[in-house]
Parts: C-alpha cells; structure tokens; sequence
C-alpha cells in the first residue's frame, strides 16, 4: 500500500524512536521525507541506514524544530527540493519530569520550548505551503500525560498539554483550507527517552510491574504502533478527522 506517493512529508525529531519509526514507514509508503533532528550524529545513523535503498526520498537535515530562523530555512529547503509540503509529523520532544518547587527554570524552558514551540514555529511556516496546495496534513506528537496527569511532571504534563490543545486550535483555524490536524498521545513506549526515564526508575526489570498496571494490554508499545497511528492520521485514510487526539497507550486511559 502506497498512500503517500507523490507526497513530501516533513518529521521532526527523526533521529530514534517515534521518529525514525515515522520516517521508515512513510519512505516505504512511497513518500518523500525530510528527517528533521538536532542531534546530528543520530540523524546520520538514520540516513546511513536508510539513504541506499530510498536516496531520492530522503533528505537528512539538521536543525532545531524550535527556533524560527532554523525551521524557516529548512522548510524552504525541502520546498527547493521538492516544490511542496503535504504532511507536517511534529514531534520533537524531551522528558525532564520533576514538581514545580524542584522544576528549574531551564528544565521548564527547555521543554516549553523544545516539545510545545516546536510545534508552533514548524506549524507556521509550513501551513502556507498547505494553504497554496489546498490541502495537507499535521500530527503532532503530545502524550497521555497531556490528557491525565502525574505527580512530579510539570513542565513536561504542561507543554503536552499544550500540544494537545494547540492541535484542537490549529484544526479550527484551518479546516476551511482543507488542512487537518490531530495528535498522537502515546503511552509507556520502548524508544530511547522512555529507557532513560525507565533506567531513572531502577530499570525495565523494576518498573515493568507498574508498567503492566498502568497499561492493560501488559507490555510497552513499540515505536512503529505509534507511527502507524501516525501514518493513519497524515493519510486519506482519515480525511473525515480532524482536532482529535488519538490514544497510544495500551488502554492506560482507559482506566
């Protein structure tokens, strides 16, 4: 099944995880993806792996999702090369959990900045190109704990949240162009960022108890469950849906 051919998709945060899971599943839908990470040695890795069987779908850039002049240049960048943008996949993100009275300024900055603004400068300069193609798609990625909260997660429970609710505006103002907007709220999944938090906690070995408690189906999601949440959601599949938020999460709101 080919549902992007022909269709120029920019990911963020494409370096691992979600992200490069996003990225594999739409070159092999016969899309043209720009990986879009600030950490260049991971991005490499991805465009190592992936630059010999799709060379002319893929274009490795590196920058920051979150600051303006950077995303300008590299949406400008990828329409150079290929003339268009159908779906923006915006999720970058980083996990920095604690309460408010320990929450620093800079871990608050960084999340506000990297997970929620990311979302708003990537969004602003690629929903003209939409508006002129009359159409597109945008998924962001916020999180079940941008829909229930947890003790000691402020700053990151806040930019979620505000993606989720960001994603409800965005669908509002620009369904008339014919660009639909969702989100992905995934829960406890095997990526990277979730090992840190997991390794911060004891271990797989001693969080997985709480793990299996908190997720019905009993183990974390893989990375590509939640890309092919993603993919449904970018694809006509889903041309009827717009401003919702889709839970990724083994049933863990559910409860």
């Amino acid at each position: 099944m080919m549902r992007f051919q022909n269709r120029v998709v920019i990911v963020t945060g494409a370096g691992s995880g979600i992200g490069e899971a996003a990225v594999r599943l739409f070159l092999s839908e016969g899309a043209k993806v720009a990986a879009v990470d600030w950490n260049e040695e991971s991005l490499a890795n991805v465009e190592r792996m992936l630059l010999p069987e799709y060379r002319d779908q893929l274009m490795a850039i590196v920058a920051d999702a979150a600051n303006l002049s950077a995303v300008e240049q590299m949406v400008n960048g990828v329409v150079g090369r290929w003339h268009q943008v159908n779906v923006l996949f915006n999720n970058a993100g980083i996990e920095e959990t604690d309460s408010i009275t320990e929450t620093t300024e800079a871990m608050w900055d960084r999340q506000i900045t990297i997970n929620l603004k990311s979302v708003f400068a990537c969004s602003k300069f690629v929903i003209p190109h939409m508006q002129r193609a009359r159409g597109g798609a945008i998924v962001n990625t916020a999180s079940i704990e941008g829909i229930v909260a947890e003790p000691r997660g402020a700053a990151y429970v806040a930019s979620k949240g505000g993606v989720v609710m960001l994603t409800k505006e965005m669908a509002l103002d620009y369904a008339a162009d014919n660009i639909r907007v969702n989100c992905v709220c995934p829960g406890w999944i095997d990526t990277p960022m979730a090992r840190r938090s997991i390794a911060k906690h004891g271990g797989l070995e001693r969080m997985m108890p709480e793990i299996q408690r908190l997720q019905p189906l009993g183990r974390l999601g893989t990375p590509e469950e939640v890309a092919k949440a993603v993919l449904f959601l970018a694809s006509d599949d889903a041309s009827f849906i717009t401003g919702t938020a889709l839970m990724v999460d083994g049933g863990y709101t559910a409860q």
